[in-house]
């Protein structure tokens, strides 16, 4: 179904408001499916559809240079985005020879939300859930974890919750490798139950021993620019239904609209092009759309985030001007990396991987099962 023929349960409803968990929001849009068969500006060359079931790495029959899907497209580099319905599998993809790998494997009832590669390409910081230890607990309040890039070991803490309903999101690493950004999602417990309420902040923590460094309120989505001097993030009250695309330094200082306040409904999933001159972002639909959604009329809040909806990639100037809209493929989950070339971005989704050109042509999908989640592209 799609998303706006989305349909729950009165039981799930009364669950969504007596959790106040975001995740569960995600794990029920992530049950379903939706169209992409009108993708332009090109067609969409077929996937290959590859199922891991060991951590051993394995390259498919149909994997061998010549006969992938994406030969014509002479990629290099490696792919590490997150598989399988709840997000239990960390993989990775090697673009040269078609081999797939799991680098890591959830427990059953945990929770993987997103991973970033170091720039040295050593570690992996992860927002990961372990099985909760009580059976009653629902999965999905993520701490940061480390882990090798080659998946050996086992996951150790970074950054532990303090309370029970929070949770870190959307790690990204510093271009030195010296800090970790994060998105910090709070629940207010004072709120009632019927109208649940979060507080949104992007905070850093120094590696490998630091302490958390809240430098942004009402902010989501942070993601730094390639020289690491500047931060694009996401303005998010959900009291208000602000939702804007800005642009600040990476210490949070002199933050700016990059677009007029209110230009779409929607707006997340920001990533700076190789150059640093553009940021590519995901939105709902065109610019000024109406502020209510089916979300808001669900719950009783302000905003949906573009991530959770039927969304498209645009692109807009670090300096302004008018937005270019790359894709139409009203696609769920978005998320985006460069090649460390800038030649080719790829993105993950609830349809599968893709790469694109920086303008959104020679659209092609890699994997037809990777649901969302995040994606790195590593030499």
């Amino acid at each position: 179904m799609r998303y706006d023929e989305l349909t729950l349960t009165s039981e799930s409803v009364r669950r969504l408001k007596r959790t106040g968990c975001l995740l569960l929001l995600a794990l029920l849009l992530a049950a379903c499916s939706i169209d992409v068969s009108d993708v332009r500006p090109s067609a969409v060359t077929p996937a290959l559809r590859l199922t891991l079931t060991t951590a051993t790495p394995l390259t498919p029959p149909s994997a061998s240079p010549t006969a992938l899907p994406w030969a014509s497209l002479h990629l290099a580099g490696h792919l590490i985005f997150l598989q399988n319905p709840n997000h239990e599998e960390l993989v990775q993809l090697d673009l040269l020879s078609g081999t797939m790998s799991t680098l890591f494997h959830a427990e059953n009832r945990a929770w993987l939300a997103a991973a970033a590669v170091s720039p040295d390409g050593q570690r992996v910081v992860m927002a990961y859930s372990p099985p909760p230890k009580d059976s009653s607990q629902l999965p999905g309040y993520t701490d940061l974890y480390l882990l090798p890039a080659d998946g050996s070991g086992t996951p150790q803490v970074l950054l532990q919750r303090v309370a029970p309903e929070e949770a870190f999101a959307f790690p990204q690493w510093s271009a030195d490798g010296h800090f970790v950004y994060y998105e910090h999602v709070i629940a207010d417990t004072t709120a009632p139950p019927e109208r649940p309420s979060f507080r949104f902040t992007i905070e850093r923590v120094a590696y490998p021993n630091g302490q958390p460094e809240k430098i942004l309120d009402d902010a989501i989505w942070p993601r730094l620019s390639p020289d690491g001097k500047k931060l694009a993030y996401v303005s998010f009250k959900q009291q208000t239904g602000e939702n804007n695309l800005r642009i600040a330094n990476a210490d949070g200082s002199n933050s700016r609209l990059v677009m007029p306040a209110g230009a779409f409904f929607a707006v997340d999933a920001p990533v700076f092009s190789s150059d640093g001159q553009a940021i590519m972002f995901s939105a709902v639909g065109g610019p000024q759309l109406p502020s209510l959604s089916w979300l808001d009329q669900l719950l009783g809040v302000q905003i949906a985030e573009a991530h959770d909806v039927a969304s498209d990639w645009w692109r807009v100037s670090i300096n302004g001007g008018k937005p270019e809209r790359l894709t139409h493929i009203g696609d769920i989950g978005l998320y985006a990396d460069f090649a460390p070339d800038g030649q080719y971005v790829a993105f993950a989704s609830l349809s599968g991987v893709f790469v694109m050109k920086p303008d959104g042509s020679n659209l092609t999908k890699l994997v037809g099962d990777a649901l969302g989640g995040s994606i790195c592209w590593t030499p």
